[in-house]
């Protein structure tokens, strides 16, 4: 069979730049090429096109560029026809995530009309909900949990006329019967798995500079109360033989010329003495290249940073998410203030760079608690990402949305992504209120870690309500009571 895997659009409908070789395709291209079936991959978030530098404050304004987007009205469903008519797949795989679920679907009513290949959609969002995915409009099969071993599986049945609900982790309608078999447990000797595929990459050489994506483990055991993603892993983490990881390194450098490397574990820095020797290994096979991962803020010291140094990393991300120790605690983050404060500076000193991710709206979360994350990113003076909250299903904090009756069963994900302005969870202060302090965080982590502006803000800069679409705001139930906020405040000189 011709597959094309998709890796759909968000960033790029946002007029944002944010390229990256989706790593997680590329296992499932080598998985499915395995069994000879012919595999591309078509990365819709590839952007050419020269984009302006990227603010916290643009990323809240440029969401009315992706519902407007939604609407038809955007050069990636031309570019998308055009390889379904080129590369006449007959399936396509969408790798989806709540953020991109209406994309997808968007998609996917392109392959029926143009190539009426079978359409699959796997990754976060159908795991979380597979019966929900699989009633949608033109969605033929769900693929729930990690798919190196079901999806090559669901191609092989459908290629040779066999029973496809047979196979753990799939699922579909079978008529008006919503069908699905249990995934089975994810795969524990991940060493077994077959590099990421990078040749099958559609427009291979624009997506050069970003093939340096890698992992060396999988899973992350703790607990924090916003993230799905322990529905997927069960807390479990396997990690690849620090041997195989560093192949993979020499590997990039010698065949793709990288220079770069980018860990996307979701915990890297996990236990001390591995870690060490990972950096060990790099140094003793002269690696020779610089790296960065993303890793906990607790986890930083002072004897694994400088072996970390001296290995080639040269940037850490960290997922701070809040400078309320009331909020660090209910969020299960383990660990406070002082200590993130710590771990910042002792990565400072060891001659890293940082920068740090911020979460606020919380449904728990009070005026105090923003002033407290407003002034941890005055302290800390680094880049700061601020998202706001969004409800994943599966999490806790989704449980917890909906018995406070801040969430109904079904979210509508044009508006609602952590990035939207449009999230407003918020229980324990007036949404009006609300508005008002994510205006003062953005502000705060625009200005964090950049030289002292030497002029106001310009109107064009802060968060415009009046450019977005008028229905979209009066048909959003969660934004209604605060539009006269909204539009007094993010539009204010």
């Amino acid at each position: 069979m011709k597959v094309l895997l998709v890796c759909p659009p968000v960033n790029r409908l946002c007029d944002m730049s944010n390229n990256y070789f989706p790593l997680g395709l590329g296992y499932l291209a080598a998985a499915t090429l395995a069994f000879g079936h012919e595999v591309h991959i078509y990365n819709a978030e590839l952007e050419t096109e020269p984009m302006p530098p990227v603010s916290n404050r643009s990323r809240l304004n440029n969401h009315n560029l992706f519902v407007k987007a939604l609407k038809g009205d955007h050069r990636v469903w031309e570019e998308f026809r055009g390889i379904l008519e080129q590369y006449t797949p007959d399936l396509v795989g969408f790798s989806c995530t709540s953020a991109s679920i209406a994309p997808c679907l968007l998609m996917a009513a392109d392959v029926k009309k143009i190539c009426s290949a079978t359409v699959v959609f796997g990754g976060m969002h159908p795991t979380l909900l597979p019966e929900e995915t699989a009633k949608a409009d033109n969605v033929d099969f769900v693929v729930s949990g990690e798919a190196e071993r079901s999806f090559p599986a669901l191609v092989e049945a459908l290629a040779n006329g066999m029973d496809p609900f047979s196979i753990p982790g799939i699922g579909g309608q079978d008529g008006t019967l919503f069908r699905f078999l249990q995934p089975e447990p994810p795969q524990k000797n991940i060493n077994q798995l077959p590099l990421p595929n990078r040749d099958v990459l559609i427009n291979f050489e624009q997506h050069r500079p970003w093939l340096y994506a890698m992992l060396a483990s999988r899973g992350c055991p703790y607990q924090c109360t916003f993230c799905s993603g322990r529905h997927l892993t069960h807390g479990h983490v396997r990690q690849r033989s620090i041997t195989a990881v560093v192949d993979e390194m020499i590997y990039l450098r010698d065949v793709y010329s990288m220079d770069y490397i980018v860990f996307y574990d979701d915990a890297m820095v996990l236990n001390k003495s591995r870690t060490m020797k990972l950096c060990q290994e790099m140094i003793d096979r002269q690696v020779g290249l610089q790296w960065s991962a993303f890793t906990r803020v607790d986890s930083a010291d002072p004897e694994l940073l400088s072996i970390m140094k001296k290995s080639g990393c040269n940037y850490l991300g960290l997922g701070i998410e809040s400078g309320s120790d009331r909020i660090l605690s209910l969020i299960k983050k383990g660990y406070t203030r002082d200590q993130a404060i710590r771990g910042v500076r002792l990565i400072q000193e060891a001659g890293i760079a940082v920068s740090g991710n911020i979460i606020v709206g919380f449904p728990f979360e009070r005026e105090e608690d923003i002033m407290d994350s407003i002034s941890l990113i005055k302290e800390l003076d680094i880049p700061i990402n601020v998202n706001t909250f969004t409800p994943y299903p599966g999490s806790e904090l989704y449980l917890e949305c909906q018995r406070r009756g801040l969430v109904s069963d079904h979210i509508d994900w044009t508006k609602i992504s952590q990035h939207s302005p449009f999230n407003a969870f918020v229980d324990e202060i007036t949404t009006d209120r609300y508005y008002e302090l994510l205006d003062e965080i953005v502000a705060a982590a625009d200005q964090a870690g950049r030289p002292a502006p030497t002029s106001k803000r310009s109107p064009g800069e802060i968060i415009n309500v009046k450019k977005m679409d008028s229905n979209l705001l009066e048909n959003s139930g969660m934004v209604v009571n605060a539009l006269r906020s909204l539009k007094s405040i993010f539009t204010k000189k």
